[in-house]
């Protein structure tokens, strides 16, 4: 089974696993933009056609870059506010966010080495609003607030030359190293982190392909479930193992007039398979057996999947209604299904990711780590004790890493808060999740009932796996 480490990294490289006679270890390539095919039978269907395939780089640095990747994120960008007097700031001055007068103050302070006393108990900068900069600040609280937010004397340039100011540079340095197990420990979290979004981001560049093209008209991908998670990865439809072409005759086709029922490309199987696909490269699928792999992918199937379709219409087609690659819109009502309310429900049910990831702002990196909290789920029914501690080792890394992003992206003071409300969505793409397959139930005993009313039983199955993921 193909995990994480059977890419190879810079500086790192890892053995591939054996599986069923094939070699594991594949390298990561460049997708074209555009890739063209052309797949077997296909002159049944209709003229030949070409099936498009594209797919973009990551929004990031390439994974195999030695800088580390959330410095290629919004914070490297100016920042807003000094984290001093929270008025605008102009950029990174002594390793902090900083406005020019606090950025000088700070400066001369150190140099001339004076040291200042408050009358009002230390609280002079205290609060949430920008300080007033029209009147005279205190400045024993400035510089302590300068001292607290991390500004570094030793980013001085210029040349400290007074004894006093050597003092007061020494007992900064002091304060800092009194830090010092905390900041270390900090350095450590952000390579952890910087290492963890690289792997997520060559995981998602490699499903792209298959999430964005969908299963070409009258195909369909026979293998069910077992069979898909037992077999090496897959990332283009084209190589899809024994992707049948299925004609469906038109009830009203005569032999004079032969046609076929029009068909659409199948983004749901193409994105339920990149869901599936993603997760043959997490560590925990080596390490746990096949049965249990297709519980945890029964229930994160439609999860991921879901999250994947939402981001991408918000990140990509910039939509704030859900949209397949080639700009349809998902769940499009018939004119007789309209009044129909479980059908109208149902199409608003598919919205539900979408619309918490707009309302919330959700970025590439927060998305990313929290698909995969998502994934790894220990508490899915029927899991034994032993690989539920697996998954929830992983998860717990991925819990850690969007924690840490929080912190490095919001500051210790919002951090947390954008930590929790990310988490709380877990309710709702769960509870969206369970209405679709609540939905696939009534929609398939709709067709049975119709199709028996007409004298025959007819079967509607978007492909083997679809079925046994939403019946589940």
């Amino acid at each position: 089974m193909t995990t994480f480490e059977d890419f190879e990294l810079p500086s790192t490289s890892f053995n591939g696993i054996n599986y069923n006679g094939y070699n594991s270890s594949f390298k990561t390539h460049d997708f074209p933009h555009e890739q063209s095919m052309i797949l077997p039978d296909q002159e049944l269907y209709t003229s030949p056609q070409q099936i498009e395939i594209s797919t973009s780089p990551p929004e990031l640095s390439s994974p195999f870059s030695d800088e580390k990747v959330y410095k290629s994120l919004p914070r490297n960008k100016c920042p807003s506010k000094c984290l001093v007097c929270r008025n605008p700031a102009i950029g990174y001055h002594y390793d902090v966010p900083s406005c020019n007068g606090c950025k000088t103050f700070f400066r001369r302070t150190i140099i001339t080495g004076r040291k200042f006393e408050c009358t009002k108990n230390r609280v002079c900068m205290e609060g949430t609003e920008p300080v007033d900069m029209s009147k005279r600040l205190c400045r024993a609280c400035r510089f302590a607030k300068c001292v607290e937010v991390g500004m570094n004397p030793m980013a001085i340039q210029a040349e400290v030359k007074t004894e006093e100011g050597k003092v007061l540079r020494s007992e900064v340095l002091s304060q800092r190293e009194s830090m010092g197990v905390v900041s270390s420990l900090m350095v450590t979290e952000e390579d952890l982190l910087s290492r963890m979004i690289e792997k997520l981001t060559l995981v998602e560049s490699k499903i792209e392909p298959l999430h964005r093209s969908g299963v070409p008209p009258g195909y369909r991908d026979i293998r069910k479930l077992e069979e898909i998670l037992d077999s090496k990865p897959v990332f283009i439809i084209s190589e899809i193992p024994n992707l049948k072409f299925c004609p469906m005759p038109c009830p009203k086709e005569t032999k004079e007039k032969p046609h076929l029922r029009r068909r659409c490309t199948n983004y749901v199987h193409s994105s339920f398979l990149a869901s599936i696909e993603s997760s043959k490269m997490f560590d925990f699928s080596s390490q746990i057996n096949l049965e249990s792999r297709m519980l945890l992918m029964k229930h994160a199937t439609v999860v991921c999947s879901n999250m994947m379709n939402a981001f991408f219409s918000m990140n990509e087609m910039k939509s704030d209604v859900l949209l397949h690659p080639d700009g349809s819109i998902s769940g499009p009502m018939h004119k007789k299904d309209r009044e129909t309310n479980t059908i109208s429900d149902h199409v608003r049910t598919l919205q539900k990711t979408l619309i918490s990831f707009l309302n919330n702002k959700i970025d590439k990196i927060e998305y990313l780590l929290f698909k995969a909290i998502m994934l790894c789920n220990p508490a899915v029914p029927g899991l034994s004790v032993i690989d539920q501690q697996i998954i929830e080792k992983e998860r717990n890394q991925y819990v850690k890493s969007l924690l840490n992003y929080c912190l490095l992206q919001h500051g210790k003071l919002h951090g947390p808060a954008r930590f929790g409300a990310i988490l709380a969505l877990a309710p709702t793409i769960e509870n969206q999740s369970k209405l679709q397959k609540d939905f696939h139930v009534y929609l398939k005993a709709r067709h049975f009932q119709k199709h028996k009313e007409m004298g025959h039983t007819g079967r509607k199955c978007v492909s083997s796996m679809f079925d046994q993921v939403m019946e589940s």
